[in-house]
């Protein structure tokens, strides 16, 4: 494995994902609406200060999900499109190398912009003298980064199988979709039949539960919950590591199989 090519190509992406405009409207779009969220305090009520704070974790990790899904859908097809592939590939690069490096760039421009979504959700914070459990905090960011992994491996994936319009919003029909599963499957097999049942079970495992990579519950209110032992966390960490490691030798397989 080439790390000085993934390298380089990670670093293109990155810097082209920053040029893009696309990503600066929804980050400034977030941004305006959590300025507003994070300002109410409704005369001291610190009941609706925590929803609030709730609903922006979930809105800043949502926006990032998305941000994520668009960058990773369009690389290779915008490549092929332009015919930017064929002096890459003309090199000693290998195809894994350059889904890799690929994978990379997307994986830290998502990390970047939901950086700059923690930034403000901790100057938010302090403003309003909130205390940041930090424990749960730096979980729930850890946790976040895997989920952005598996939904950046999955939009590679779609991006090779679908036009790019067809992965972006297949992608993220199954990260909402991922996000309700476990509550779907909770609720609703009672009272299916057997045809719905087993629908609803390969639901569950083909899609993985992004539910568990969220804290924003446990992170503000902390009071009422424990951290994660280390155990848990390596637990999910592993259970992240199957689904990227499926959805990117899937994409890697299909990649391999292109004709260029």
């Amino acid at each position: 494995m080439n790390s000085r090519a993934v390298r380089l190509i990670a670093g293109t992406v990155l810097k082209e994902s920053l040029r893009r405009r696309e990503m600066y409207v929804l980050v400034f779009a977030a941004c305006s609406l959590l300025a507003i969220i994070l300002s109410m305090d409704f005369f001291g009520l610190r009941g609706l200060s925590k929803f609030y704070r709730e609903i922006s974790l979930r809105v800043m990790g949502l926006t990032t999900a998305f941000a994520v899904i668009v960058l990773a859908a369009r690389q290779l097809p915008r490549e092929l499109e332009n015919r930017t592939i064929y002096p890459l590939l003309a090199r000693p690069i290998r195809r894994a190398e350059f889904l890799l490096g690929k994978l990379t760039g997307v994986l830290l421009a998502g990390i970047l912009c939901f950086a700059l979504f923690m930034f403000i959700f901790v100057l938010g914070s302090l403003r309003m003298h909130v205390h940041i459990p930090w424990i749960h905090f730096l979980q729930h960011l850890y946790l976040q980064v895997l989920m952005l992994a598996i939904v950046a491996t999955l939009g590679f994936l779609l991006s090779l199988l679908v036009n790019t319009d067809a992965a972006i919003t297949i992608c993220t029909l199954l990260f909402l979709l991922s996000a309700v599963s476990s509550m779907m499957l909770v609720n609703l097999y009672g009272y299916m039949d057997w045809l719905g049942r087993r629908v609803l079970i390969f639901l569950t495992y083909f899609l993985p539960q992004l539910t568990l990579f969220d804290l924003s519950e446990k992170t503000v209110h902390a009071e009422q919950w424990p951290p994660l032992q280390a155990s848990v966390l390596l637990t999910l960490s592993l259970y992240a590591s199957v689904y990227i490691a499926l959805y990117f030798i899937g994409a890697l397989v299909l990649f391999r199989r292109k004709e260029l």
